[in-house]
């Protein structure tokens, strides 16, 4: 009597499938099982594409990059989103869309082989290669200039007394790239963030590429909880800051012969429109000694601490008012828990009021020595 011995059941589920062969054995049919990996089975089930298919997507690649790279103003003008963003931004006629799309490309959606791992493309797929002379790099630094000189002029002629590390903190705060990032996003600037073969599936018009952002690793899976740390600049929103930055040097670049107030203009009302407190960046390590030396260079007399007002002196809560004057003229005024603490607190306040003095409009500019230095 012929046995067989079958593979048991449990054994297909395991990631290796079992291939029966019949051997023949002293007049007896055996079947064994060998393992396959499963792997080589899915490589042989996997649809692979034609050539004409693959001529196609070749074409659709080679357009998209050709129009990155040149980007023709026919081709740009017919881009809604690059049309949505120059009315929005009010930017002058003169202001070709091919330029604010070249705005949107950063230099770090190069797909070199340093930087896309074993071959361009195989991990970084939602961005085309792209020349030296199409990505926003220049103008991105002569708008981060641009942008450092406006600002810092602004912030000088409204406080002249300003020291150089408030002042430096200041400009920071009105143009770092987290900063900036928000102004980007706050202008609807879209992400690209669709595969190139998704776009050629999905037979999307070339022109949408052109008006959304392009950058390194706008493909790479986002994760909650987990940030991706680099040594260069390829997060997001340091992409929306290059572009910010771009769209400002361009806009300068294209109105500085008709228009040299424009782009000065467009940074106010887009950058220092938003409100900041001065008064927070400063922090005193000394204020009362720091005061003393301040009435000392200006010629004023000697600090001195008063106490203006007191309530429960001697009960678990005290509160201390003090002001601080210089001969009959009160400087500032603090209040605090202990003398002490009032004390400086009204030191504080008087150096934060000579620092953040803003001049009277047409009253001439205002020369400061400096710093006090302790």
């Amino acid at each position: 009597m012929s046995r067989q011995i079958i593979a048991s059941s449990r054994l297909l589920k395991t990631p290796h499938v079992a291939t029966l062969y019949t051997r023949s054995f002293s007049g007896r049919s055996l079947i064994l099982s060998r393992p396959l990996h499963h792997k080589s089975v899915l490589q042989q089930k996997s649809p692979q594409l034609s050539t004409p298919q693959l001529d196609e997507y070749r074409g659709y690649y080679k357009q998209l990059q050709d129009a990155i790279n040149e980007v023709p103003e026919a081709l740009a003008s017919k881009s809604t989103a690059l049309n949505a963003l120059h009315s929005r931004l009010r930017l002058p006629k003169t202001f070709p869309n091919s330029t604010l799309a070249r705005c949107l490309t950063c230099r770090s959606s190069q797909l070199t082989p340093k930087n896309s791992g074993s071959s361009p493309g195989s991990a970084f797929t939602n961005t085309v290669p792209t020349n030296n002379f199409c990505d926003n790099h220049g103008l991105n630094i002569f708008g981060k200039n641009l942008l450092t000189y406006h600002v810092s002029r602004q912030i000088m002629a409204q406080y002249p007394r300003l020291p150089t590390v408030v002042l430096n903190a200041a400009v920071d705060a009105y143009i770092s790239h987290n900063v900036l990032a928000s102004v980007g996003k706050s202008w609807g600037i879209e992400l690209e963030n669709t595969s190139v073969m998704d776009r050629y599936l999905k037979e999307e018009p070339i022109q949408l590429t052109l008006g959304r952002l392009r950058f390194f690793n706008n493909s790479l899976k986002r994760e909650d909880g987990v940030e991706v740390i680099a040594g260069q600049n390829f997060s997001e929103e340091a992409a929306y800051a290059l572009a910010v930055r771009s769209i400002i040097g361009a806009l300068w670049a294209y109105t500085n012969e008709t228009n040299p107030a424009l782009a000065f203009k467009f940074i106010d009302d887009h950058i220092l429109s938003r409100k900041l407190d001065v008064t927070k960046i400063f922090q005193f390590e000394h204020p009362t000694r720091e005061l003393a030396v301040l009435c000392r260079r200006e010629g004023l007399e000697a600090p001195v601490s008063k106490l203006l007002a007191e309530s429960g002196r001697h009960s678990k809560a005290p509160v201390f008012i003090v002001g601080v004057f210089s001969g009959l003229e009160k400087l500032g005024e603090g209040f605090g828990a202990s003398l002490k603490e009032a004390k400086a607190r009204a030191a504080t306040d008087a150096l934060t009021k000579w620092y953040c003095y803003e001049p009277v409009k047409g009253q001439p500019s205002v020369i400061d020595h400096g710093a006090v230095i302790v």
